[in-house]
């Protein structure tokens, strides 16, 4: 076998492990050494001398099963696709006033939480910069878009660490649409519920009127391929 082609053999003979995803315990099954070289995180729950870790079974209930569908096409191919990212979408979506993008960025947005919570920063990173690709892309708000960045803003503090440059983004975002948010009922209470959020917002409410700028995010799906096997020795195929 050519050097720069996956030694899928590493893994596909090595056993699956079954997860248990979301309040429901949907099952899915999942390669197991693909899934331990991941990142030690995931690989404590895979090889552990626990009773989940002997039967073979990782229980998610806090993840929703999208979340997970994503994060295994990722880590099976490098990358994830949502139905909105690609060109074709895109210009429909500024074509149709209709297009909703906020539950796109909120999936985006989870998955950066779930690297975030096991360690995965290829996949965080990623997720980052697909999630400042599509809100960048946002020409234009109404008030129904108050709910989903609300919904947005929300997720972000409740899940991420405070030093997370998104939350300083979004709160920069936030005060740039203040006009648009200010009096709705979601944000009043996303003020009273995240004290985090307002002390960000309010540094930023004297700034330049002016559209805030993502931070420099190189997507790193290229990167991923290498965990196909633990000692990371493999490539990417051209």
């Amino acid at each position: 076998m050519p050097d720069h082609l996956p030694d899928y053999k590493y893994f596909l003979f090595g056993g699956t492990v079954t997860l248990y995803v979301g309040p429901n315990g949907e099952r899915m099954e999942m390669h197991k050494k693909l899934l331990a070289s991941i990142s030690p995180e995931l690989n404590k729950h895979v090889n552990n001398d626990m009773k989940e870790g002997i039967e073979g079974v990782i229980r998610l209930p806090d993840e929703e099963e999208e979340v997970l569908t994503l994060f295994t096409e990722w880590a099976y191919t490098g990358d994830y696709a949502r139905k909105n990212n690609s060109a074709l979408a895109i210009v429909s979506a500024r074509m149709e006033p209709g297009h909703d993008p906020w539950p796109s960025l909120h999936k985006h947005l989870q998955l950066c939480v779930f690297g975030d919570k096991f360690n995965i920063s290829t996949l965080k990173k990623l997720a980052e910069s697909k999630f400042h690709t599509e809100i960048n892309r946002i020409e234009s708000m109404s008030k129904r878009d108050t709910t989903g960045l609300v919904m947005v803003i929300g997720h972000a503090y409740d899940n991420l660490p405070s030093s997370d440059p998104i939350l300083k983004f979004l709160a920069q975002y936030a005060a740039w649409k203040l006009e648009l948010l200010r009096g709705t009922t979601s944000f009043n209470d996303l003020i009273l519920t995240q004290p985090d959020f307002l002390t960000e917002f309010l540094l930023h409410l004297k700034g330049p009127n002016a559209k805030p700028t993502a931070p420099a995010t190189k997507p790193q799906g290229d990167d991923h391929t290498p965990y196909l096997v633990q000692n990371r020795r493999l490539t990417r195929s051209p």
